[in-house]
């Protein structure tokens, strides 16, 4: 069984791991802020093929500054080169206005690169708000490293403010801030926020993180193993449901490998901080095998031994995304196991997953 490692929940990305984005798809509504550029610039980024803009529209005060050269990444993401800190007021906010107001819901995404901006090499620990309500914590651990914190959120309101509140004698500071459009029928849930509690790309053939624009949504993907697994693929183009997971992420998932395990099963877990803690589960998943008539591939999801759904059967180059409708609490440890059931031939799949948390 996989433990998902605490690592990954703080959706840390270091700058020496590359990303594979491929400008394709219209970034209609997309808001890009590239925090501490001079006011009025703007580029394009050559990853993403995105356009970026400073954001004197969209905050007041700050103190825009460059990171030491001695960080500067050898990858081309602009948008850590500079920073916006704010060593005035405990609280400072971010003010976004997207085109659908608050008929609409939003992937945001907040990143930072500490970077020795300051030339004081003392981490940052602060707050993030959304609204008024709290986020996330922001607790920098070395100068190098980015620390990205999305989540997906349905204002009441036709702005959206992002708040950065100092919590000690630390100064806050944000490197770039993105707003992305959702389909409003995606990502169900009760509360109007869920955080990112994890989301992988399960047995990727170049190891490299997928966003836009093979993502529509530039959701990032991490690519990510199991233990005792292998991977299957397909060069095919895998169709997208209305999740629109791109089929760069699809095309492969992890099996259990029969060389080194008799267990039919993938599975994987992970320890809440608090049994109050709130988590809705989206797993998904695409046949990347051309079966023979005499192969079948079928299997039941448990979540703590409840069955959650099942039996599922995979459709050949097509998505299907099994989530939980409501949360799921209560628990101080979450395992999902994904079995195959008696009259399957194959063993069961699982192409990628997301898991996010009710703030």
């Amino acid at each position: 069984m996989e433990m998902l490692k605490g690592f990954l929940f703080a959706w840390v990305i270091a700058f020496s791991l590359a990303t594979i984005a491929v400008a394709q798809n219209d970034p209609s509504g997309f808001i890009n802020i590239d925090c501490g550029i001079p006011a009025g610039s703007n580029y394009t980024d050559i990853i993403t093929g995105l356009p970026y803009t400073s954001d004197e529209c969209y905050v007041s005060g700050g103190v825009d500054s460059k990171i030491s050269s001695i960080y500067e990444p050898n990858s081309p993401q602009r948008q850590f080169l500079t920073v916006k800190s704010f060593p005035l007021g405990t609280k400072n906010c971010y003010t976004l206005t997207p085109n659908e107001g608050k008929f609409g819901k939003y992937l945001i995404r907040a990143s930072f690169l500490y970077g020795d901006y300051d030339g004081n090499a003392q981490l940052p620990n602060f707050d993030l708000y959304i609204g008024g309500d709290y986020w996330d914590t922001v607790t920098i651990s070395n100068e190098s490293t980015v620390i990205m914190k999305e989540i997906i959120h349905t204002p009441s309101t036709d702005s959206i403010s992002v708040c950065l509140v100092k919590i000690d004698t630390t100064t806050p500071f944000i490197s770039a801030l993105e707003l992305r459009p959702l389909n409003t029928t995606i990502y169900p849930t009760l509360s109007k926020s869920l955080k990112l509690f994890v989301r992988l790309n399960l047995g990727s053939l170049t190891n490299q993180y997928i966003r836009y624009g093979y993502d529509a949504y530039d959701r990032v993907w991490l690519p990510y193993y199991f233990e005792k697994m292998i991977i299957v693929n397909t060069t095919q183009e895998v169709l997208e449901n209305s999740y629109r997971v791109p089929s760069a992420v699809m095309s492969t998932a992890l099996t259990p490998d029969p060389l080194t395990t008799t267990d039919n099963s993938v599975s994987f877990n992970w320890i809440a901080d608090s049994t109050r803690d709130r988590y809705y589960i989206y797993l998904h998943f695409a046949e990347v095998v051309e079966l023979l008539v005499t192969q079948t591939r079928q299997f039941n999801i448990y979540i703590n031994d409840n069955l959650f759904y099942g039996p599922m059967y995979p459709i050949y180059l097509s998505t299907a995304t099994v989530y939980t409708v409501s949360p799921i609490y209560g628990a101080d440890r979450y395992t999902v196991v994904i079995n195959k059931t008696a009259t399957s031939t194959l063993p069961p799949l699982l192409n990628a997953f997301e898991i996010y948390k009710e703030i």
